[in-house]
């Protein structure tokens, strides 16, 4: 290498290092002859070798197979290398795709060859991955069970999937260059066009929601559709991109569970949540018009005796024949529904007065109490009611069941509780109700509320799959997310803890977290909120707090929220939750089926986990699978709470839930038990648990 200025060569080679610094360009000069003399530091941290072993050594040993041929003036080389796309070699022979660029210098009277090596081998896996994406996409398109098309802004088809194909009764290819209008005829196809115009001149950024269609075989079908458009560099609509998945089936269930979620299913009455709506709705009409609202709760006190003596059918024959004979007695300006197992509720609009109601209620139970054939078998209805009468008994419907409730509680021989004596029990109940608050208030100052962990099992392998929180008071009566009772809970205290809902639920949610973050194993710990909480204004500074301060790892939080408390005010519920996903918990609606919220509204919100709870679904039939092949359509898991039984299991199991809790599990534990649950270290009577 005679004159090689080796000074002048260093300095180009980092000076293009500095130049290049992280970009994954390997820079090597090597003589006429192809020796290496210079390497930069990223090229032999590739490589895996140091400077003095890549010295003197041919380039032929770190791109097998390469060869070059120098020519052109003396004052300006060419080199020619071949092929530029090699494999270069590291220390311990694994090889990697390179692009070669070579150019040659002189310097003095040598010439220098510099090879400048551009690693592929992410290019090249993003060449593959982008074919590989294209060839499942287009076989994703066109296999899906969603119809899936894009449009021009224009209003005409570029791409139709073959299920969309399927149900348009064409020929994909064909839809090209044609409208919804031109497809299906105007009646059909105009919605489907204006709303895609909406999108595509921006009068809408997207949209989701039910559409029906005709198909081609003449079927009305449901699609939960989405509407989205694609938009160039400069934000003008390219293309409106709609995918519609068939819900159909789900739509009938929805519908049938809505119908069973307001009826009772063995009388075709309305059940007690309806009647709750109907008698709410008849207090504020009373309000407005200044009248009074009578409501009868008529008991069979004797109704459980007929299924001991007789069994279930001729039980269940007196609830159905009682519900006609009634249904034939009252006025038709009257609402009768079932109230419970043995009770059925009349609400009057405008009783005369006090003496005249609870003389038409003691005729009711007169003529309910005559004797019935029932199942062919002649019995005879023992009946009690039990009277409320707003606004002389209360403000609202809540008081006014409580009142009527305490009536029928009343240790009277008269088949009709006088409603004084009923007014002197719901003042009973109020004072109990305050003295239970002022109790609450004080274990809460004091520090005397216990958490208790309800496990749940998956039902795959019935490994423990996390907890579920409970709080309870220091009498250890259960207060938030504990199990069903077979034994009713105290009304007072029911009524008490929903007065302190707030507080008692950020009570529970900071000490489950505090606990579990200080398990060696963290499960998953699911913490009910209240429909007091989740409107809470600072609900959600309150959970990030709360997570910071235990840091247990957001993810292993999951909120669970009732359907009932997504009803009251839709639209600042959906904020809440939007922003507490933002925060990177879990979020489970709970109760789902129960018809509180729309199934389809859960396409649109962010829970990731819906539970069913067994004891508000009724009946586990087809509606039931319905309801959870549904959520599963949607990409949600599906879990269940409440259950008592082996058949509850399988059931729910065949259906594909995944997690369950109940009392076919075991009752709550307390946090060491818990934790040590977790580790696999119980004792076996919690393991059996």
């Amino acid at each position: 290498m005679t004159g090689l200025t080796l000074a002048s060569l260093y300095d180009t080679i980092r000076t293009l290092e500095r130049v290049i610094g992280a970009f994954p360009l390997l820079i090597v000069a090597t003589d006429r002859a192809g020796r290496i003399v210079m390497t930069t530091q990223h090229t032999r941290d590739v490589l895996g070798l140091s400077e003095v072993e890549l010295l003197d050594r041919p380039i032929a040993a770190v791109i097998p197979g390469i060869t070059f041929k120098l020519g052109g003036d003396p004052d300006a080389p060419e080199i020619a290398i071949g092929a530029t796309r090699r494999r270069a070699l590291r220390r311990d022979a694994t090889a990697f795709t390179v692009d070669i660029q070579a150019s040659a210098h002189r310097l003095g009277d040598d010439i220098v060859c510099v090879f400048a090596l551009l690693d592929a081998t992410d290019r090249l896996q993003a060449d593959r991955m982008a074919r590989d994406s294209r060839a499942l996409l287009d076989a994703v398109l066109s296999g899906m069970p969603a119809m899936v098309s894009a449009k021009t802004p224009d209003g005409t088809y570029e791409f139709v999937n073959a299920y969309q194909g399927d149900v348009f009764g064409i020929d994909p290819q064909d839809a090209v260059g044609r409208s919804a209008v031109d497809l299906l005829g105007p009646e059909a196809g105009r919605p489907i066009d204006t709303a895609d115009r909406r999108i595509a001149t921006g009068a809408a950024i997207s949209q989701l929601g039910p559409e029906k269609l005709i198909d081609a075989d003449g079927r009305t079908r449901t699609f939960m559709t989405t509407r989205a458009a694609m938009h160039d560099a400069k934000g003008r609509v390219q293309r409106v991109l709609t995918v519609g998945i068939d819900v159909t089936h789900a739509t009938a269930a929805e519908e049938r569970l809505e119908r069973l979620s307001l009826l009772d299913e063995m009388t075709g009455l309305p059940n007690r949540g309806a009647l709750q709506q109907i008698l709410s709705a008849q207090i504020r009409g009373a309000k407005r018009d200044g009248r009074r609202v009578g409501l009868v709760l008529l008991r069979v006190a004797n109704l459980a005796d007929f299924g001991i003596e007789f069994g279930s059918v001729v039980r269940d024959s007196v609830i159905r024949r009682l519900a006609i004979r009634l249904g034939g007695l009252v006025p038709e300006t009257c609402v009768l529904s079932r109230f419970d197992d043995t009770t059925f509720a009349l609400v009057v609009p405008n009783p005369e007065d006090a003496a005249a109601f609870e003389g038409e209620a003691a005729r009711l139970v007169a003529r309910g109490g005559r004797s019935l054939n029932a199942a062919g078998t002649t019995v005879m209805p023992k009946c009690r009611a039990g009277l409320a009468v707003y606004p002389d008994t209360g403000n609202d419907a809540d008081t006014l069941l409580q009142a009527a409730e305490h009536g029928l509680r009343v240790q009277s021989r008269a088949p009709v509780a006088p409603m004084a004596r009923g007014s002197r029990d719901i003042d009973s109940f109020f004072e109990a109700r305050r003295e239970a608050a002022r109790a609450l208030r004080r274990d809460l100052e004091h520090d005397r509320l216990y958490l208790r962990l309800l496990p749940m099992r998956s039902l795959a392998d019935q490994e423990l799959a996390g907890f579920q929180a409970c709080l309870f008071d220091s009498l250890g009566r259960p207060l938030l997310g504990a199990p069903f009772s077979e034994r009713p809970p105290d009304a007072a205290l029911a009524a008490a803890a929903e007065g302190l809902a707030i507080d008692l639920c950020e009570r529970l949610l900071r000490d489950s977290c505090h606990v579990a973050a200080g398990w060696a194993r963290s499960p998953r710990i699911s913490v009910p909120l209240t429909p007091d909480m989740l409107l809470q204004p600072d609900l959600v500074d309150i959970v990030g707090e709360v997570l910071e301060r235990s840091r247990l790892p957001a993810g292993t939080l999951q909120l669970t929220i009732g359907e009932t408390a997504l009803g009251a005010d839709p639209d600042s519920a959906a904020d809440v939750l939007a922003a507490l996903a933002g925060l990177g918990v879990d979020l489970g609606l709970t109760g789902f089926g129960a018809g509180g919220n729309p199934m389809l509204a859960l396409a649109r919100q962010p829970f990731g986990h819906v539970i069913l709870s067994t004891r508000t679904l009724g009946p586990l039939d087809e509606s039931v699978s319905a309801a959870i092949a549904f959520a599963q359509a949607l990409g949600r898991t599906v879990g269940a709470e409440g259950v008592q039984t082996a058949e509850e299991l399988a059931f729910l199991r065949d259906c594909g839930c995944t997690t369950a809790s109940g009392a076919i599990f075991g009752a709550p534990l307390d946090p060491a038990a818990a934790e040590a649950l977790s580790a696999g270290s119980a004792d076996p009577a919690i393991r059996r648990a």
